[in-house]
């Protein structure tokens, strides 16, 4: 995978886990990838089609993460949604998309950084 110019002003947290997302407005879910996340967003990965989203689009994400702070291996179910604020073309036909959350939902789900 092409490496990514660093843009994020906190931690984050690196899964590799599915992601459903969809026009807010069409309600038809695509799959996509989730590299990242953090308390006000994520990246994910998707082909490089038709069905990319764009730059400024409106988004409804669908996703799991691991609940932290216990040994259990259960998952978080989260639905968001987010504006698509950058897209990064990769080298194999996939863009990588970064979501911004209208509504950043986990402080209590991620770890926080050192003050």
């Amino acid at each position: 995978m092409q490496k990514i110019k660093e843009r994020r002003k906190e931690k984050r947290l690196h899964y590799e886990l599915p992601v459903r997302f969809a026009e807010e407005t069409d309600g038809t879910f695509l799959q996509g990838l989730m590299v990242d996340i953090s308390s006000i967003g994520m990246g994910f990965i998707c082909e490089a089609d038709v069905n990319c989203p764009l730059v400024n689009q409106n988004l409804t994400m669908q996703f799991s993460i691991p609940r932290l702070g216990t040994s259990s291996p259960d998952m978080q179910q989260i639905t968001r949604t987010g504006r698509v604020f950058r897209i990064d073309d990769l080298n194999d036909g996939r863009h990588r998309v970064a979501i911004q959350f209208d509504d950043p939902p986990f402080w209590n789900l991620l770890p926080q950084s050192d003050k």
